[in-house]
């Protein structure tokens, strides 16, 4: 019997129903740096944390379109929460690539959070019927509320850190549980404080074979466009999703601020003054050009998966910079509306205060970050992208 899936428009209005708790949380969120635990109990309830959970394992699996469409709304009420969201959603994706009794172990029908880290510093080594694994990742966002934990590590033969001469190395998700984390409590940051994103470590743990990964190159398990599409690339397009949220969040204050603030020094409101108007003029266009440009790069790789084609290497790279382009559209945007409010945007009593900070967090990630301009030209430039992790 087929499980009934949910569409972005429910998920959205679920968004909207949180809204006013949302709200009623943020300086506990801030003050915590992690989601409060009511709160992710009826996110978790609502299948925030579960976007691209296979359907195999009683998931929506919704498209980029739809995922985008559900990750900015949450962004749009708090930063903290859309990121939280967008990367435990995101790491629900593996379910494309797991056996099914490696599933059902990890999303128990729908109900498993995971988080992790990308960044390949952990050590394993083979041994019958798995590895053993050690290291220490950074930015684990959402770690304390996850019960499953992703480590990515480059594959030894041996405990001195030898491997077999393959001109590429093997690196694998390992998924572990959290608890057999030890969580480090280092998240002090000027941004996206309630992310928890702390660094974490595990020594010797053993990982089985099926619930070790290849990055880069897995095979997916399940059919359809959404695990056809490469790993890391659709990982990257994903990270914006938060900024288009939290840059269309501060249009929404500014627009308030505007309507009601009158500057010192003048007789009439801020919103008829040239100054904000061309701001949120062109805030929206950079919003929303930022926007369609993610879509259109996403769409191509998309297409190409439903018709069994893998996306090419100049596809990836616009994917890319589309990604980067996406979030630091956003950040500006933030930054002329942060600008045109004046001293009412330093105070943290004021929204935009909370959206330039998070936004700039959102830039600072290396799928977003400026380094992802100079790979895309170098594979316009007919050049190699000069990373593997790609």
């Amino acid at each position: 019997m087929d499980t009934p899936t949910r569409n972005a428009a429910s998920f959205v209005r679920t968004a909207e129903e949180l809204a006013p708790r949302i709200r009623q949380l943020k300086d506990d969120i801030e003050r915590e740096r992690a989601l409060p635990a009511e709160l992710v109990a009826a996110m978790h309830d609502a299948g925030f944390f579960s976007l691209w959970l296979s359907r195999d394992f009683a998931g929506p699996e919704l498209s980029f379109a739809e995922f985008a469409q559900v990750i900015e709304a949450l962004s749009r009420l708090d930063g903290s929460v859309g990121w939280c969201a967008m990367v435990s959603a995101v790491w629900s994706r593996l379910s494309g690539y797991l056996t099914q009794d490696a599933g059902r172990q990890i999303f128990r029908e729908g109900s498993g959070i995971l988080a992790g880290s990308v960044n390949p510093t952990g050590k394993a080594v083979a041994v019958p019927g798995g590895f053993r694994v050690s290291g220490r990742w950074s930015y684990g966002s959402f770690i304390q509320h996850s019960q499953w934990t992703v480590g990515n590590s480059v594959v030894h033969d041996d405990e001195a850190g030898g491997r077999d001469g393959a001109a590429a190395p093997d690196i694998r998700f390992m998924i572990f549980p959290t608890s057999a984390v030890e969580i480090i409590d280092n998240w002090y940051v000027v941004g996206l404080r309630g992310t928890g994103s702390h660094d974490f470590q595990v020594s010797d743990l053993f990982v089985p074979e099926e619930r070790a990964l290849p990055t880069f190159a897995p095979r997916p398990l399940r059919a359809g466009a959404l695990y056809a599409t490469p790993m890391i690339t659709i990982f990257a397009a994903s990270l914006p999703c938060v900024s288009i949220g939290i840059a269309r969040a501060a249009i929404d204050a500014f627009v308030a601020l505007a309507e009601g603030k009158t500057p010192i020094g003048s007789a009439t409101r801020l919103r008829d003054k040239s100054l904000a108007q061309v701001a949120v003029g062109r805030a929206e266009a950079l919003l929303r050009s930022g926007r369609a440009f993610l879509h259109e790069a996403v769409d191509e790789i998309w297409s190409a998966a439903e018709k069994g084609r893998h996306a090419t290497l100049r596809e990836r790279a616009i994917v890319r910079l589309a990604a980067a382009q996406a979030a630091e559209a956003s950040a500006q945007a933030v930054d002329l509306l942060f600008n045109a409010a004046g001293g009412s945007a330093l105070f943290t009593n004021n929204p935009l205060e909370r959206c330039f900070r998070d936004v700039h967090a959102t830039t600072q990630h290396i799928g977003t970050q400026a380094s992802n301009f100079e790979l895309a030209g170098r594979v316009l430039l007919g050049l190699d992208p000069g990373t593997p992790r790609f």
